[in-house]
């Protein structure tokens, strides 16, 4: 027996058996679940042509056998999706009785599909029980008008009834089980494959500078710390952590008794996140500038409108241009 550079045999009769019981077996050794589904809905394909054969119309009534049969079995697919969707878990941590805020609280995904499910799940079972004396009276009707599909000479309509329920009950079972046992886990990859990527971070912290304060700014700040460690720098990561810590800065200068330490130290890391912002691309500085100076800034986007309310000499060197001043100042502070 041959084997390659990996180590593994180069025999390909073995590797196709190995294939085929890997599709067939589980890790424990037990037939899958999804084999029993597909020997029973074969075994009534089987059965229906043979039967669809029987009569003089052949063709026409294995087409139209085949037909209802896929009809069902794609209605019952849809239904056991339906009732199988997984519940997405809105995990929130605790709340912060201080602020009023959850620190540990993340956006979740989009349930609408989540809903819908549940919805047409509810109306499904609403429906049946409410209309449970109907139903029998209303499957003879269906199964006689689509008896007369197959031609001549007539098909009995408790066989296209028993074509229905057949496919109908093993397709319920197969969207069922595979939306619980594969679905959750793709939703689950997927969610993780897109937690790690830098542009979900990204979008994170620019949610969180638009946030109810404390609580936003601190997490856009815990956020952008976290971020920088992993993925490095990011101009439009730096501005939000500038809005973040300008958002800090004017919380705790609203305070009665505000505590000038904390102050200068926001207002430091803020004036560093904008000299970060600039040094990594040049061009947001008019972008910056529109969050800074009174005359550009709107109620939206005036994060960092307060250095130029307290006319802090720092940011007017960094961020203003040749014959920007204060009100009822000159442009001297720009050449100091």
């Amino acid at each position: 027996m041959s084997i390659d550079r990996e180590g593994n045999s180069a025999n390909p009769k073995k590797s196709s058996k190995v294939t085929i019981l890997g599709l067939l077996v589980d890790e424990d050794g037990d037939i899958k679940w999804n084999v029993y589904q597909g020997a029973a809905i074969l075994a009534g394909v089987v059965i229906l042509v043979f039967f669809t054969m029987q009569g003089s119309n052949r063709l026409q009534s294995l087409a139209i056998g085949l037909l209802v049969a896929g009809a069902a079995l794609a209605a019952g697919i849809l239904i056991g999706f339906l009732f199988g969707i997984p519940r997405t878990l809105q995990r929130e941590g605790p709340k912060d009785t201080a602020n009023g805020n959850a620190p540990g609280e993340a956006y979740g995904v989009n349930t609408n599909l989540e809903q819908i499910s549940d919805w047409l799940t509810k109306i499904i079972v609403g429906v049946g029980l409410v209309q449970l004396t109907v139903i029998p009276g209303k499957m003879r009707g269906l199964s006689d008008y689509l008896a007369t599909a197959f031609g001549a000479p007539a098909v009995p309509s408790a066989t296209v009834i028993t074509i229905i329920c057949y496919f109908g009950i093993f397709g319920f079972l197969l969207g069922y089980l595979w939306t619980r046992i594969y679905l959750m886990g793709e939703f689950s990859r997927v969610e993780r494959m897109t937690r790690d990527r830098a542009e979900y971070y990204e979008g994170l912290i620019n949610a969180y500078v638009y946030q109810p304060m404390p609580g936003g700014f601190r997490r856009a700040i815990a956020e952008g710390e976290k971020y920088t460690h992993r993925f490095g720098d990011n101009w439009r990561v730096w501005l939000y952590v500038a809005c973040a810590y300008a958002q800090e800065y004017g919380y705790l200068s609203r305070d009665p008794e505000p505590n000038e330490e904390e102050k200068n130290a926001s207002e430091s890391k803020c004036l560093n996140a904008v000299r970060r912002v600039l040094q990594i691309n040049k061009d947001a500085k008019e972008m910056l500038r529109g969050l800074w100076k009174t005359e550009l800034t709107n109620p939206l986007e005036n994060d960092l409108e307060i250095f130029w309310i307290e006319r802090n000499v720092d940011f007017l060197k960094c961020l203003g241009n040749a014959g920007d001043a204060f009100p009822e100042e000159d442009n001297r502070a720009i050449a100091a």
